[in-house]
């Protein structure tokens, strides 16, 4: 009996051991697909993104290409625009005329900040604060960037309302912790700014004045006064001198064609003054307006002076200097000096000092005078180069407003002489062919 128990038992053990063996087979199995898996997962992350895809890429029919040069595409490092120059071009466009708005952002800015308040809370009470509706739209949408994570600089600079001078001065106020130090410091510059074109402004309304007032009495001679007189001199039948047949000519134009004649000249200087602001053909009207006396010096001043601010500003806050130059070049507007920028960018960007830049760019002293080169290249070797453009801001902003003071003086003898030659002409067209057929009947 008890080896018939035992080989029952022996059955049973067996029979038990036999599904344990399934299940470690099993598991086994499980625990190999498993590695299976992973090396395939592994295999598919190193494989480029082109070949995990089982199905072949297929190239895009290009139908017609209407591109002229091919961009280069930008890596990862820098960031993708999510506007084209089209999309900012009109976003520039819409922000046209609130600098004065932009000004008093960045100073209430300041002060609410080195009093303690919050960015966020600062952002709110602005937006509260600005009575103009296109403001407080920036204003909400910096505020909700803000909010939602976004750092302040990219914020203000997707709003495409501020310079990228106060863009670089606020991104590295915020990564160096003096945010408000920075805005203090833009305020006062605008500030400055501000007074400088404030006296320029108050320059040139008596010229402006005076030009328009002579615009409008010589549109009114044409139409109405010359006419009448003309009738008289042809009805002399003299011989007319040439000054007389180029007013009668002009007048007559007046005369036939006057209610098309005034306003296409108005029209006329209004596109002048779009193509002078938006297309190459401010190379020509900035060359102009800097060969004017008084004019051109106040602007080489003025230029010399930002050239101080910008530049010294940006490298006191700590921005490397080639990131510098780079934003004095995208904020000027004067092509001339604008093109210099980017010259000297280059220079510096390959490791040249400022006597080597200066020495190989031509003509270099037109643009910055010898004193300031020399200046510049001090402050370089002795390492207090941005103390040493803040003081070269100082002075030529002073030189600026001395010469804006003085610009009334310089432009009225000069507009008195053209009214004068303008009226003596006049004069002398209408007079000379009378006083002819007084002599003539005399004797």
């Amino acid at each position: 009996m008890p080896k018939r128990k035992s080989k029952k038992a022996a059955k049973k053990s067996v029979i038990k051991k036999a599904p344990a063996k399934r299940a470690s087979v099993k598991k086994e199995k499980k625990v190999i697909e498993e590695n299976v898996d992973v090396v395939e997962e592994k295999e598919e992350e190193s494989l480029p993104v082109d070949i995990k895809n089982e199905e072949p890429v297929k190239e895009k029919k290009k139908f017609f290409s209407m591109s002229i040069g091919k961009k280069k595409q930008k890596g990862a490092g820098y960031p993708q625009k999510k506007k084209s120059e089209l999309g900012k071009f009109f976003s520039s466009l819409n922000n046209m005329g609130m600098g004065k708005q932009r000004v008093m952002m960045i100073q209430s800015m300041a002060m609410m900040m080195n009093a303690g308040l919050p960015l966020i809370d600062t952002l709110s009470t602005l937006e509260m604060e600005m009575k103009n509706k296109a403001t407080k739209k920036i204003l909400k949408n910096i505020a909700a960037s803000v909010n939602s994570g976004t750092p302040l600089w990219r914020s203000m600079d997707e709003a495409y309302l501020f310079t990228p001078y106060e863009v670089a001065l606020v991104r590295i106020g915020e990564e160096a912790g003096s945010l408000a130090q920075n805005l203090e410091y833009l305020a006062i510059q605008q500030e400055k700014d501000h007074a400088l074109s404030s006296k320029v402004r108050m320059a040139m309304i008596y010229p402006t004045i005076v030009m328009v007032l002579m615009f409008i009495i010589v549109m009114g001679l044409g139409l109405f006064v010359l006419p009448n007189l003309i009738q008289v001199l042809m009805s002399l039948n003299a011989d007319l001198p040439v000054t007389t047949r180029a007013v009668i000519y002009i007048t007559n134009i007046f005369s036939d064609y006057g209610m098309i004649f005034v306003p296409s000249m108005a029209g006329g200087f209004v596109v002048l003054a779009l193509l002078s602001k938006f297309t190459r053909f401010r190379v020509v009207s900035q060359w102009f307006i800097f060969k004017i006396p008084g004019i051109g010096s106040l602007g080489r001043h003025a230029t010399i002076a930002r050239f101080g601010v910008i530049l010294g500003g940006l490298l006191r806050a700590g921005v490397p200097l080639t990131d510098s130059l780079a934003s004095l070049e995208d904020v000027t507007h004067i092509v001339s000096y604008k093109k210099f920028y980017g010259v000297l960018l280059e220079h510096i960007t390959m490791g040249d000092s400022f006597s080597v830049s200066f020495a190989a760019i031509k003509k270099s002293e037109k643009l910055l005078p010898i004193s300031v080169q020399q200046l510049v290249i001090t402050g370089e070797r002795s390492g207090t180069l941005s103390e040493t453009l803040l003081k070269i801001a100082d002075i030529y902003e002073k030189k600026a407003a001395e010469t804006a003071e003085r610009l009334p003086v310089i432009l009225e003898p000069m507009i008195l002489l053209f009214i004068g030659g303008l009226v003596g002409t006049i004069a002398f067209a209408i007079i000379t062919p009378i006083y002819g057929v007084v002599g003539n009947i005399g004797r």
